[in-house]
């Protein structure tokens, strides 16, 4: 199999959900968000906006507000920094993949430099004035056209999850499904 420092951050990845409370340093949080702003994007319009979440009355609200769609909030509030990624402009109408694709760069380059991420949905596909995300944009200050994909809850990890695959073979398919 081909090995390099990528494919090796890649496949050793994994989500982070504990970190300890210790600051993440200027120069790698700056390194994450350039992460996210090479993403690539739909016609190169690059439509990311980050709101980086340092404030702990904030992180607290957004995680008591995101405990309504998922149990996997307490990152929010136990990371020392979260980063909300919105899509603007020309990428509201893939503002799904454009978020993703940004939160999955930051994801792989946290880890890449010794950090822990995670990242989870908070977009609403209905865009309803009572949703999580809606309540979410308030609390940023994030314009009514702008669309919250992601929150990415970043910092030092506490403990790294082991975590089993599928078989790769079980998993991969050529010229059509199932491998007889």
């Amino acid at each position: 199999m081909l090995d390099n420092e990528v494919l090796k951050t890649i496949r050793e990845r994994k989500m982070v959900f504990k970190f300890k409370d210790k600051p993440v340093e200027e120069e790698k949080l700056n390194a994450v968000l350039q992460a996210g702003y090479w993403s690539e994007s739909f016609g190169d319009c690059e439509p990311w906006q980050f709101v980086v979440v340092e404030d702990a009355e904030l992180k607290r609200d957004l995680y008591e507000l995101t405990k309504r769609v998922t149990i996997y909030t307490a990152g929010i509030k136990n990371a020392p920094i979260t980063v909300a990624i919105a899509i603007t402009g020309c990428g509201t109408s893939h503002f799904i993949e454009e978020g993703a694709v940004a939160a999955h760069n930051m994801a792989l380059a946290a880890y890449s430099l010794g950090l822990g991420a995670y990242w989870l949905d908070v977009y609403d596909l209905e865009n309803k004035e009572d949703s999580v995300e809606a309540e979410a944009k308030k609390m940023l200050g994030l314009p009514d056209d702008v669309r919250l994909t992601y929150l990415l809850p970043l910092g030092n990890p506490d403990q790294r999850r082991e975590e089993t695959r599928a078989k790769f073979d079980d998993v991969v398919h050529y010229n059509k499904y199932g491998n007889e």
